[in-house]
């Protein structure tokens, strides 16, 4: 199997060959070696390779499989799939653990492949959270879906015979937890990082975890956009400066009693994984409330609301706040906790995810990151001016 004929859409992504080489598929679909990054890890990649060939059902070893879905995905057909012991640790749950997943976990077993390599190079253990758990680089064994028939949810079939997989498999599995923060890793972490975000980025101007580009918020913002450079515009909006309260111009919009927005804002900035991003004006249509608002009223408020990305355990809003701010919800899962005690939950994506969470107020939830989750914290006094403005400039017209 040709793995870049097969799956185009892994440009970029870091790759281990069956004679221990580390390196990429370029734009131009050839095979790139990372030299000095192969020799660093040359003699434990090829320990790692016969233990691994000789049992590659052992445990924290692969953490994935890739290939085309025959079933209709958002993301298009290129699926990534969780082994299954690795999604319970990605989504755990409280009380007895049982063989079988649950609905939630089987649910999230399927990613795209974006979504699915960021979560491994993001995730972090409770128990140690500073150090490199999963290092997730492809490898081919040659093998079909049919192969891994107990992996999966169902019967296998005769197009699983049919089926490329190429495997996502995790090479810090044999390397002891005290060199773990060697700073060769770090750089290897980063590496498949940036290879997967820049093909985001070429992929398409529209919203996904993985397609959201690290921004040198320091950087002048520029005004000229080549000809025919379809991201002319987003990169130069994605240059002005972003700060926690860019959005209401350091003020204090909250009235109201219990956490006020500057301290929620605090709250969550403690742990806020990279830099809050610029929002573009296509996401806001996956909320019911933006649906039938002008695009141009979508771009004013683009330009003054930010992306956030908090790691799972971040408590997102307090129960019983009655400021004038609202999470909406972009990607991942939150839990909700009322005062009786009663626990819901809501996934980014889905028809509950269409309205804010827990938007009346006082609050009757406190919300928490179930998972990693992307959201957008947007004043409603903001939505409320862009709507009137709106309004007033039809009455003008008329």
């Amino acid at each position: 199997m040709s793995v870049i004929k097969t799956f185009p859409g892994v440009v970029g992504f870091y790759v281990l060959t069956s004679q221990g080489q580390l390196g990429f598929y370029d734009q131009d679909k050839k095979f790139v070696v990372d030299a000095k990054l192969t020799e660093v890890f040359a003699a434990y990649l090829q320990q790692y390779l016969k233990i691994y060939e000789k049992n590659p059902d052992q445990e924290n070893f692969r953490l994935a499989l890739i290939y085309s879905s025959q079933e209709k995905k958002p993301w298009g057909s290129e699926t990534l799939f969780l082994e299954k012991n690795i999604v319970r640790r990605l989504y755990p749950v409280t009380g007895t653990v049982t063989e079988d997943l649950t609905s939630f976990q089987t649910k999230n077993r399927a990613k795209s492949i974006y979504r699915g390599m960021e979560l491994f190079l993001e995730y972090q253990d409770s128990a140690t959270p500073n150090m490199p758990i999963y290092c997730p680089v492809l490898y081919d064994r040659g093998t079909a879906l049919d192969d891994y028939g107990p992996s999966l949810d169902r019967p296998v079939t005769s197009v699983d015979r049919d089926t490329s997989v190429i495997e996502v498999i995790n090479i810090l599995a044999g390397i002891p937890v005290a060199r773990r923060f060697a700073s060769e890793i770090t750089i290897l972490k980063e590496k498949i990082y940036q290879g997967i975000v820049k093909k985001g980025m070429r992929k398409s101007t529209e919203f996904t975890l993985i397609e959201d580009v690290r921004r040198n918020v320091t950087t002048p913002i520029t005004t000229e956009v080549k000809a025919g450079d379809s991201y002319g515009h987003a990169d130069k909006r994605s240059d002005r400066r972003v700060t926690l309260d860019s959005q209401t111009d350091g003020k204090n919009l909250v009235s109201g009693t219990g956490m006020s927005h500057d301290a929620l804002i605090k709250n969550i900035a403690a742990s806020l994984i990279g830099q809050p991003e610029p929002a573009t004006a296509t996401i806001f249509k996956a909320f019911a409330k933006f649906r039938d608002v002008d695009h141009s009223k979508l771009e004013a408020l683009a330009e003054k609301c930010l992306i956030y990305k908090a790691p799972p355990g971040t408590q997102l809003l307090e129960r019983g706040t009655k400021d004038t701010m609202n999470l909406y919800l972009l990607e991942g899962s939150v839990q909700l906790i009322a005062a009786d005690g009663g626990v819901k939950f809501i996934e980014g994506g889905t028809p509950t995810a269409q309205n804010p969470v827990s938007s009346l107020k006082p609050r009757m939830y406190t919300v928490t990151a179930f998972t990693r989750v992307a959201f957008l914290w947007i004043d409603d006094k903001l939505v409320e001016e862009i709507l009137q403005a709106k309004s007033a400039l039809r009455r003008g017209t008329v």
